[in-house]
Parts: C-alpha cells; structure tokens; sequence
C-alpha cells in the first residue's frame, strides 16, 4: 500500500530529504485523498469531516498514522513547510476523535498520538 510505503520514508527521512518527503506525500494523499496537506489544514473542521467520513476506516487510520509522521517529523527536524502545522495538528486531532468514535476496538497508538498533540499544542 503506497501509504505504508509514504510512512516509512517520513519516518526514516532525515533533514536532507524531508522536503521532498513531504512533497511526494502532499501529492500522494491528493490524488488518493483529494486533499493536499495544505487543504487539510485550511479547510473547514466540518467540511473535512464530511469527506474523512467517506473513507474506508484503513485508509482513514493510515492518514491519520502519515499526518502525524509528518506532525512529529517536522518538529523534530524544526523544518517549517508551507502549512501551519498547528492546524494540521487541529484537523489531525478531529480524525483521531472520529477514528475513536468509528472504530469498534480501542487503540491505544491513536490515544498516543492524541496525547502528543496536545502536549505539543500547549508548548506555544
């Protein structure tokens, strides 16, 4: 799956090609989500939900794995992107609220990463 494959590279990637990292995700989840990183980030909380609701529940657990790559990729590289990082974050926290409403079985990773975003959010 091309989203496994997008995860991995965020994860492994290092300050030289994080960049170009983000560039083949942004493209990636635009032509399989359409949606960039960017529009995720800028759109309307419930106008997103609205398309997040029609994903598959895989795909839509996958996104929400590479969004928060990217979240805890750039902040610890300290690259600044050409998105507000803390409204992806904002959105990213919506999709883990409905992945949690939406799934059947508790995950512990996504309360993991909910508890990093907002431990974060509150750094600023």
């Amino acid at each position: 799956m091309a989203l496994m494959k997008l995860i991995d590279k965020t994860v492994s990637a290092d300050i030289n090609n994080f960049e170009s990292v983000v560039f083949e995700t942004n493209e990636q989840i635009k032509e399989y989500f359409g949606l960039s990183l960017n529009e995720i980030a800028a759109a309307d909380n419930s106008k997103l939900m609205d398309r997040v609701e029609s994903f598959h529940e895989v795909h839509i657990e996958k996104l929400i794995e590479l969004l928060f790559q990217t979240i805890q990729k750039s902040e610890e590289l300290e690259v600044e992107l050409n998105f507000e990082i803390e409204e992806l974050s904002n959105k990213l926290l919506l999709m883990i609220d409905f992945a949690n409403e939406k799934s059947k079985s508790f995950s512990v990773e996504r309360m993991n990463m909910k508890t990093h975003l907002i431990k974060n959010s509150n750094k600023e």
